[in-house]
């Protein structure tokens, strides 16, 4: 790679997807720095098991909830330590496309934070959703990732050294964690939108996902946050999880949005 990128994941019992995601990310980034959150399944040995991670774990975890501004900005400090060129984040379940080692060949470098579609694949990991409806909560869902107002992420940054990076450490929950999510909410301009690769995101098909607990987590989040109860945050996500029995619409992946194994 003509440019020094480092990756930075926060963990929490990601051994059913980590292994693939680190496998991928390894190919074009000269470190992986990891940041868990007292995992107690297979994460930590995994992880150690890639000479290219870097591990940290938090001392103490806070019943269930994620503290996305402090525990980001730890992760962002790790980070630092490498003097990379560029940092990409990302959640365990998030893997980039291999059109990747092509964008950073050709990267404008005059760019300083990068938006990228998220790919949700749903029932497999071979099929992607995209149809659009109202919840019976009233939430517009789109799935479609090549619409208008798509779901997208903020994960690529172009490191400033000596700039003073900042999160808000005391923000916890879904929807509170800054207009650039996830990286740090004061990246200088100019912002851009790539398509020259995109990200996909295995977190439909997650056990956690599927069984129900990750919404139960996401109504916990809420609740602590202010949002409203935990009984109607959890309707809420559950009718906007895409697992209410309504009609989908699937279509296949392309295989070129695939590292070969």
């Amino acid at each position: 790679m003509k440019h020094n990128v480092v990756a930075g994941i926060r963990t929490k019992n990601e051994d059913w997807i980590i292994q693939k995601t680190l496998g991928c990310l390894q190919r074009f980034c000269s470190k992986i720095v990891i940041y868990d959150d007292q995992s107690d399944d297979g994460t930590e040995e995994i992880c150690r098991s890639f000479d290219s991670v870097e591990w940290h774990q938090s001392d103490v975890r806070k019943q269930t909830l994620w503290n996305q501004g402090r525990q980001s900005a730890d992760l962002f400090g790790f980070i630092e330590h490498h003097n990379p060129d560029y940092i990409l984040l990302l959640d365990a379940d998030e893997i980039p496309t291999p059109s990747i080692l092509d964008f950073f060949d050709h990267v404008d470098q005059n760019v300083n934070l990068w938006k990228v579609r998220m790919v949700n694949l749903f029932d497999d990991d071979k099929h992607y959703r995209t149809d659009k409806y109202v919840s019976e909560t009233g939430a517009n869902i789109n799935w479609d990732p090549f619409s208008a107002n798509a779901w997208c992420k903020y994960p690529l940054l172009k490191y400033t050294p000596n700039l003073d990076y900042t999160y808000e450490p005391t923000r916890i929950g879904l929807g509170s964690v800054g207009p650039y999510h996830p990286s740090p909410n004061n990246v200088p301009t100019p912002h851009d939108m790539t398509d020259d690769f995109y990200i996909m995101h295995y977190g439909k098909i997650s056990p956690s996902f599927t069984s129900g607990e990750k919404q139960k987590f996401y109504a916990e989040c809420d609740a602590a946050s202010g949002k409203g109860s935990y009984e109607e945050r959890l309707r809420h996500h559950m009718c906007c999880s895409g697992l209410g029995g309504e009609e989908k619409t699937l279509v296949k992946c392309k295989e070129e949005w695939f590292w070969d194994d």
